[in-house]
């Protein structure tokens, strides 16, 4: 894999040198440039394009979390780095990658470091599986289970469940329990062939084999209950030949 480009923005100088010193022994990094200023931070960030920032919080003139709040769409991935454990909520809402607490041990970096890896190994399998024909796009899903990356035909998934932070893909071969919400599995599948009959639970039409008072029987024996807010909704489709 190819350095992953970053630039430090620090106004202390110590610990824009820790920073880079904990850089200069990753291979997989390489560091673009240093600020101590947010403000001459963006220009920079327009004109390198790095890939990954080391934020620190509290800087003069413009806080880092009011720095990232001017990204556009092609937000860079931001580490954030700060004495202070309180901003780290702030942080996440604006889709930090990772929070790093000060003093910063070289064993929190790496990890925080392989996150951005794994991050930029998955964008790439986006980008390979966006470049099928238009026909192809949506007919898989790439999901991440532990540390590896799995496609998935979406004819092979039979249902999903939602648990919180977390889904189950159960498909014909298997289950992958994976780190995304129902509400962002919608975004990736082709609705129009899927069924949410719960807040927890999507069906995919074609893998139901019938439906017997509140529970979705799969094709694979497999019930699916379905939920209350749900019923009238199904019940349409039903009388109206369309599931």
């Amino acid at each position: 894999m190819s350095s992953i480009t970053c630039i430090i923005i620090d106004d202390e100088p110590l610990g824009q040198e820790l920073i880079e010193k904990y850089i200069l022994r990753m291979p997989s990094l390489k560091l673009l440039a240093k600020c101590d200023d947010a403000i001459v931070a963006i220009e920079k960030i327009a004109d390198l394009k790095p890939q990954l920032i080391f934020l620190d919080v509290n800087m003069p003139e413009m806080s880092g979390l009011e720095l990232v709040k001017t990204f556009g769409a092609q937000q860079p991935m931001v580490i954030l780095t700060t004495a202070h454990a309180n901003y780290a909520v702030d942080g996440y809402e604006l889709d930090i990658l990772d929070f790093l607490l000060k003093p910063i041990t070289f064993e929190r970096f790496v990890k925080a470091i392989n996150k951005a890896k794994e991050k930029v190994d998955y964008e790439k399998i986006k980008q390979q599986t966006n470049r099928t024909e238009p026909a192809q796009q949506k007919r898989q899903v790439v999901f991440k289970e532990n540390k590896k990356f799995v496609n998935v035909l979406v004819e092979e998934i039979n249902y999903i469940e939602g648990m919180k932070d977390y889904l189950k893909v159960h498909t014909q071969n298997t289950t992958i329990v994976t780190h995304m919400t129902i509400k962002k599995i919608e975004e990736l599948l082709p609705m129009d062939e899927f069924l949410r009959v719960n807040r927890s639970f999507i069906v995919r039409k074609l893998a139901v084999k019938s439906i017997t008072g509140n529970t979705v029987v799969m094709n694979n024996g497999e019930e699916v209950p379905i939920g209350t807010n749900y019923r009238d909704m199904i019940k349409n489709l039903i009388e109206n030949g369309t599931l």
